[in-house]
């Protein structure tokens, strides 16, 4: 873990500012929702704070933490805290090492089918199938408080992309865009189903066609999902 290239912070704080302004914009989040961190080394945590706009933010309103949450020494000297539910980012963190940053936000339509008990994981966009795999919901958690680390524990070792019950989603990557990406997926995924459903039900692909996508992975650089026979279960 300590030989994890360490980042450009400058360019992280751009791009981490570019990706909160970007969700806002989209409406993945509203008001203060929403918080997004990127992992600068191995100890140490770029991050949102809380209780501000995310539309809003500059550069220099960033904050770095250790992987305690605890502020560093340049952070300290603003008057300003990092979100309460950065301890789910360090929970990643500390599960993934793969996992160089994280968005949480709440997606309207994605957040409606846990609201609503419908799952995630019909196989009906080629994309989304290789990208998401079957979504996985952790269990509802009080916001803000040490449930929700706890909660997100499971799924997070097997997927880049959760949702967490009646609350919102948790997109990772290897960089900042790479889980953004994965949030726009989600989303557009979600409001496909939707609609689909609305419009008298939708058409999973059938097993072979899921089939022969896991096997053309290789041509997209990636591996079939964790979820891989879960989504063949529900192929039909």
């Amino acid at each position: 873990m300590n030989s994890l290239k360490p980042l450009n912070e400058y360019k992280a704080r751009a791009e981490l500012i570019e990706v909160a302004r970007s969700a806002y914009d989209r409406g993945y989040i509203c008001g203060t929702e929403g918080n997004f961190s990127i992992r600068l080394d191995f100890r140490r945590i770029l991050t949102t704070p809380s209780g501000a706009c995310k539309a809003r933010l500059s550069p220099s309103d960033l904050l770095v933490t250790n992987l305690e949450g605890e502020l560093e020494p340049e952070s300290l000297k603003q008057s300003k805290k990092p979100s309460t539910e950065l301890r789910m980012h360090l929970q990643v963190y500390e599960l993934r090492a793969d996992v160089r940053a994280i968005v949480h936000a709440h997606p309207t339509t994605a957040v409606a089918f846990t609201v609503a008990g419908e799952p995630l994981d019909l196989p009906i966009l080629p994309e989304g199938i290789l990208a998401l795999g079957a979504v996985p919901v952790a269990p509802y958690a009080t916001p803000s408080t040490e449930e929700v680390p706890e909660s997100i524990r499971e799924a997070a070792r097997t997927s880049n992309c959760l949702m967490l019950d009646h609350h919102g989603a948790l997109t990772m990557g290897a960089s900042i865009h790479e889980a953004y990406y994965l949030l726009e997926t989600l989303e557009h995924y979600a409001k496909t189903l939707l609609t689909a459903k609305q419009l008298g039900g939708a058409r999973p692909l059938t097993k072979e066609q899921v089939e022969k996508l896991f096997a053309i992975c290789h041509v997209y650089g990636i591996k079939p999902p964790n979820s891989a026979q879960t989504i063949l279960n529900a192929a039909k």
